[in-house]
C-alpha cells in the first residue's frame, strides 16, 4: 500500500460526510428563511461554509503536535482579543461581543472554545497523574478556564461563559481525580450559586431564568422568544408544514430565526422527522469524536477529541433546551445550522481537529 493510500484510509470520512450533510440541511433551511424575510442569508451562510471547508482541511493537514506547541501562544492571542472587545468592541443591545473589522464582524468568544480545548489538552499531556489529580492540580486548570470565562462574562455573554465552563468540565471528566478534590469542587460550586445569582448575573439574565420557571411570566417580554419558539416547534407536527410554508418567521413572530432559534424554524417546516434527522447527525458527530478520543495516540489527542465532542454536545443541549423552554435563553447557536461566520469557522476548525487526530492515530 502506498503512503498516499494509507493516508486516505486513515481519514475519518464519516466526519466529512456528516459535516457536508449538516451544511446542506442548514442552507436548505436558511433558504426558507430568506424567502420569508426577503434576504440572502442562505447565500452568505453557504459562503462561510465553503470557507469553513478550507479551514477544516488546513487544520487537518497540520500535525497536531505542532498545534500543541503553538497552543499557549494561541491562548494568549485569544485572551488579548477578548480584552480588546471590552475596550473597543461593537456594542449591540447593551453587549460588547464583536470586533468590527469593517468588512465583517468577528466574535473572539468563539475562538476561546478552541483555545480552552487545545490548552487544557496540552496541560494534561504535560502534567500526567496516573494515580489521579489532587486539588492543588486544579489551580492551573482553574486559571486556564477562569481568565477567558471572566472576560466573556464581562461582555456580558452568559451563554458562552457557560459553554467554556462545560467544555472544561467535560475534559476534566476524561481524567481521574482524587475523591477529596471532587468533593471540594462540588461544594464550592454549590456555595457559589447564591453570590453568583445575587452579584454576577444581570437583571435581564435573572428575568430569563424566572421566565423559565414560570412559563406564563412576562410572555410579551423576556418570555416572548421561548413562547414563539414552542409554537413553531409544536405546529410542525410529524412532517412539518413544508419548505417555505412556515408562518412564525413569515409573520415576524419568531425573533433570531436564522441564528439562536433556527431549530424552531426547521422544526416548523420539516417537523419531527426533519428535527430528528438533525439530532441524529449531531449524535453521530459526537460518537465520532469519542471514537477519535479512544483511538488517539496520546493524551493530547484524546483530550482534544473529547473537547470537540463536548463543544458539539453542549451547544446542541443549550440551544435546543432554550428553544423548547427547558433552559434559559442564552444566545448559544446551533453548530453549523445557525448563521454566523465566526461560529461556522470555529466549528469547522474543530472538525478539522477530529480529522487531524484520526489521520495520525497510527503514525506521526
Amino acid at each position: 500500500m502506498t503512503r498516499a493510500a494509507a493516508t486516505v484510509g486513515r481519514i475519518d470520512w464519516s466526519v466529512i460526510g456528516l459535516v457536508v450533510l449538516l451544511g446542506a440541511v442548514s442552507v436548505f433551511n436558511l433558504h426558507s428563511t430568506s424567502i420569508a424575510t426577503g434576504t440572502t442569508v442562505y447565500l452568505r451562510h453557504l459562503y462561510w461554509l465553503l470557507i469553513g471547508l478550507v479551514v477544516m482541511g488546513a487544520v487537518a493537514a497540520i500535525n497536531y503536535r505542532n498545534l500543541q506547541r503553538v497552543a499557549p501562544f494561541f491562548y494568549g492571542v485569544v485572551v488579548l482579543l477578548l480584552a480588546l472587545v471590552l475596550a473597543v468592541g461593537k456594542e449591540v443591545n447593551g453587549s460588547r461581543r464583536w470586533l468590527d473589522l469593517g468588512f465583517v464582524g468577528f466574535q473572539p468568544s468563539e475562538l476561546a472554545k478552541l483555545a480552552i480545548i487545545l490548552n487544557l489538552a496540552n496541560w494534561f499531556q504535560r502534567v500526567p497523574r496516573p494515580a489521579g489529580y489532587a486539588l492543588r492540580d486544579l489551580v492551573p486548570v482553574a486559571l486556564l478556564l477562569g481568565v477567558p470565562m471572566f472576560l466573556v462574562l464581562q461582555e456580558p455573554d452568559l451563554g458562552h461563559t457557560l459553554m467554556l465552563m462545560f467544555i472544561g468540565i467535560s475534559m476534566l471528566a476524561y481524567e481521574r481525580f482524587e475523591k477529596r478534590a471532587l468533593m471540594t469542587v462540588l461544594l464550592l460550586g454549590l456555595v457559589s450559586a447564591v453570590p453568583l445569582w445575587k452579584f454576577v448575573l444581570r437583571d435581564y439574565q435573572k428575568d430569563r431564568v424566572l421566565t423559565l420557571l414560570d412559563g406564563k411570566a412576562d410572555v410579551h417580554g423576556a418570555g416572548w422568544h421561548a413562547r414563539q419558539a414552542r409554537v413553531a416547534v409544536g405546529s410542525g407536527g410529524l412532517i412539518g408544514k413544508g419548505h417555505g410554508d412556515g408562518t412564525q418567521v413569515a409573520g415576524g413572530f419568531l425573533p433570531e430565526n436564522h441564528t439562536d432559534f433556527v431549530f424552531a424554524h426547521l422544526s416548523e417546516e420539516l417537523g419531527l422527522l426533519g428535527a430528528g434527522l438533525v439530532l441524529a447527525i449531531y449524535l453521530l458527530l459526537i460518537v465520532a469524536a469519542l471514537r477519535s478520543a479512544a483511538q488517539a495516540r496520546d493524551k493530547f489527542g484524546g483530550h482534544v477529541a473529547v473537547g470537540v465532542g463536548a463543544l458539539i454536545f453542549w451547544h446542541v443541549v443549550m440551544n435546543i433546551g432554550m428553544v423548547l423552554n427547558l433552559l434559559p435563553v442564552t444566545g448559544v447557536t446551533l453548530p453549523l445550522l445557525s448563521y454566523g461566520g465566526t461560529s461556522v469557522l470555529t466549528v469547522m476548525a474543530a472538525m478539522g481537529l477530529l480529522l487531524n487526530i484520526s489521520l495520525r492515530r497510527t503514525v506521526f
